[in-house]
């Protein structure tokens, strides 16, 4: 029996979403500082930080594009 709630599994092993910090001055850059994956029952997902923002401003998670539709870095 399959569970007919359980979302579909990613097709490809890049991250489901990327997480964004951009500090609070006019026209800060978008620093990517981590990433999210689906965990493998669909319930929740795995965060990978790379940095940890110290400066006031926003985190943003937005989904995951590849590269050749654009990223925001630097933005």
């Amino acid at each position: 029996m399959t569970k007919k709630n359980q979302p579909a599994a990613p097709a490809h092993n890049g991250p489901a979403f990327v997480v964004w910090f951009v500090s609070d001055r006019e026209g800060a850059p978008w620093t990517r500082i981590g990433a999210l994956w689906p965990t493998k029952s669909g319930k929740g997902y795995r965060m990978s930080l790379e940095l940890t923002p110290v400066a006031e401003g926003s985190t943003l998670i937005m989904p995951f594009e590849s590269r050749n539709t654009g990223e925001r870095e630097g933005a």
